[in-house]
């Protein structure tokens, strides 16, 4: 071949080189890339309609159409508004992300993944958008279908939340019926052995009242007027009550009540008869005037003092009734002079009663300085804090009136179920008592007894009362009445509990503070098996009742208790533990008289006996005295 020709093939097979060669760099590059994964999302099921911040569960499948394996990685879960096209803009706020096997090329994989909505979500319709590979860390052979849409579900605000119950707002009011300062009922009676006493026990939910009141000065209010009545209080016109209906019933401390009695001087009492004056007993009493006052009486006083409608040197008085032309107040009005002094000054006392439960003082007209000391305020009943006291001892009205404006009661739920229980005093027996009551505890002739009465669930504004009657207990050992004793009232719930306290003065009301003498006297000639008795002398030094008095008494070595009693009766006394024995004593009394009889046995032959008394009570404080025998004979 010439020179010519060899030239003419290699410039052919330089174009021809040329021509090929990015065919052959195509194929080498694709041969470089190879196989590829390709995740898809295939279903989504459907959402159930949700609230927001209600948890959801969903089934997701995914699948690798790629022509090679898929390593693991993650699933994206968002929530978007419903899209108006088939395209979406934003995958929306993202709720989870979920792990996904790794996946062989042409495998499927189904995901369970449980969400919760956001709480804050508005209520609309929404889809739930699911990407694979959420993460981005696999290579796939196409990128742009990683995503799918589930079907459209409604989203709804969850309710408002139920706001919680609100508590019961409770209270509790107990009357005997009996006035504790002239142990006296509505007919003036005096309770001897034997005749009933009934007790109201009132429990209450959420009344007005029950939050208390709040006691401002205003302004002197005139006298009301209105339908008037005089009240007649036939020939009490020293120390007189009448008993009457209220136009409307009155809430005071939080339960209603419809009747209330009326003093000649000048107070209202809820539950019993206001027989009693101020200035008996309640400033001298040991517990103080605000303490007795808290403990036994529940009512109203604007000027509680001692009055006569009939005062001799001054003329008759007056008590009148005014009930308004609206119906919404009542008043009661005092124009009386004082009673048993040497001076008589005029007292204007007016009390008015609002239905919507405020009260107010006001002393309109001629009020003269001077006179018996009185006590302006009220009393719940339920102990010195249920008091309130604007004056105590006083002899001049305020100069302005007074508002008594009960404090908003909060909202009062369901009161719960509960119970009410009276104590019975030692000596007395169980009478009757309402649905629901039984006795509890029987009393003794020597132990109190206790009855219990189921309370009902009070809705708010609710009230149940329960009323129970026993007997009066005897005459105490060695005295011509029956002794003084308390009857407790309480009401139980759930965690709380309310009480109250009432007296029956029956032997004595004169309990001031005092001390006491011990004086023990032995026995002359005491034996060996025979009887040897022990007089004991326990006397109130200032000759005023003692209040509920124990005596200790500690017994002679070698001997056995026979008794300890008063008047040949028994007394209650503890077991004895040791040589010591403590009894309960006669309440009300100034002098007490026990007789402790032991027995000597052989070990106390040829020794004395020697009995040692300690006694106090709640009005005195504790002194003891002993006597000691000539040595026992054989």
């Amino acid at each position: 071949m010439n020179r010519t020709k060899v030239a003419l093939a290699v410039g052919l097979g330089l174009i021809a080189l040329l021509l090929t060669a990015p065919l052959a760099n195509a194929k080498q590059a694709k041969h470089e890339k190879g196989p590829l994964p390709d995740l898809v999302v295939t279903k989504v099921s459907k959402p159930p309609s949700s609230t927001a911040g209600s948890k959801l569960k969903l089934v997701v499948k995914v699948r690798n159409k790629g022509t090679a394996s898929a390593g693991k990685s993650r699933l994206g879960i968002y929530l978007a508004k419903k899209a108006k096209g088939k395209k979406h803009k934003s995958k929306g706020t993202r709720l989870k992300r979920a792990k996904v096997r790794a996946l062989k090329a042409g495998k499927k994989a189904k995901v369970k993944v449980k969400l919760t909505l956001p709480g804050k979500s508005a209520a609309g319709v929404y889809q739930l958008v699911v990407c694979t590979d959420d993460t981005h860390k696999l290579r796939e052979s196409k990128e742009g279908d990683n995503c799918r849409r589930s079907k459209a579900f409604q989203v709804s605000t969850p309710p408002a939340p139920t706001p919680p119950e609100p508590a019961g707002r409770a209270a509790f009011a107990m009357g005997n019926g009996i006035d504790w300062g002239f142990v006296e009922n509505a007919a003036g009676e005096t309770p001897e052995p034997g005749d009933p006493i009934t007790t109201k026990l009132t429990a209450a939910n959420g009344i007005t009242g029950q939050a208390g009141y709040a006691r401002s000065n205003v302004a002197p209010q005139p006298l009301l007027g209105g339908t008037a009545t005089n009240l007649e209080f036939g020939s009490d016109e020293d120390d007189g009550q009448v008993t009457l209906d209220l136009p409307f019933e009155f809430p005071f401390g939080g339960v209603k009540d419809r009747t209330v009695s009326v003093s000649t001087n000048g107070w209202i009492s809820f539950g019993s008869p206001a027989w009693d004056y101020w200035g008996d007993e309640q400033p001298s009493d040991y517990r103080g005037p605000v303490g007795v006052t808290g403990d036994l009486e529940r009512g109203i006083m604007p000027y509680w003092a001692d009055l006569n409608l009939g005062e001799p040197s001054a003329g008759s008085g007056s008590v009148k009734e005014i009930v308004a032309a609206d119906g919404k107040s009542v008043a009661f009005q005092w124009h009386t002079r004082q009673c048993c002094s040497g001076t008589t000054p005029l007292k204007t006392i007016q009390l008015v009663l609002f239905s919507d439960g405020s009260f107010r003082f006001d002393y309109p007209g001629e009020n003269e300085p001077g006179g018996n000391e009185a006590f302006i305020g009220y009393s719940l009943g339920n102990g010195a804090s249920s008091v309130n006291a604007v004056g105590v001892n006083v002899n001049e009205v305020p100069t302005s009136s007074i508002l008594y404006t009960p404090n908003q009661v909060p909202t009062a739920g369901k009161l719960a179920a509960g119970s009410l229980s009276l104590s019975l005093p030692a000596g007395s027996s169980f009478v009757s008592g309402d649905a629901g009551c039984a006795i509890t505890t029987a009393p003794t002739a020597l132990s109190e007894g206790l009855v219990t009465c189921a309370a009902q669930g009070l809705g708010p504004g609710e009230q149940t009362t329960k009323a129970v009657t026993y007997s009066m207990p005897a005459d105490a050992p060695g005295e011509s009445d029956p002794a003084n004793f308390r009857t407790r009232g309480s009401y139980l719930l759930s965690g709380s509990s309310f009480s109250a306290v009432r007296e029956i003065d029956a032997l004595d009301t004169d309990i001031e503070p005092t001390t006491l003498t011990v004086a023990v006297t032995a026995p002359l000639a005491p034996q060996v098996g025979a009887p040897a008795e022990f007089g004991v002398e326990i006397v109130a030094v200032s000759g005023h009742g003692l209040d509920e008095p124990r005596a200790t008494f500690t017994l002679p070595a070698n001997t056995t208790l026979d008794s300890i009693e008063i008047a040949g009766q028994p007394i209650p006394c503890t077991t004895p533990v040791g040589d010591q024995v403590t009894c309960k004593l006669v309440s009300g009394a100034h002098t007490i008289l026990p007789v402790v009889t032991v027995t000597p046995d052989a070990g106390a032959e040829n020794n004395p006996l020697t009995l040692g008394v300690s006694a106090q009570a709640l009005n005195a404080p504790a002194a003891s005295g002993s006597a000691t025998s000539v040595n026992v004979a054989p």
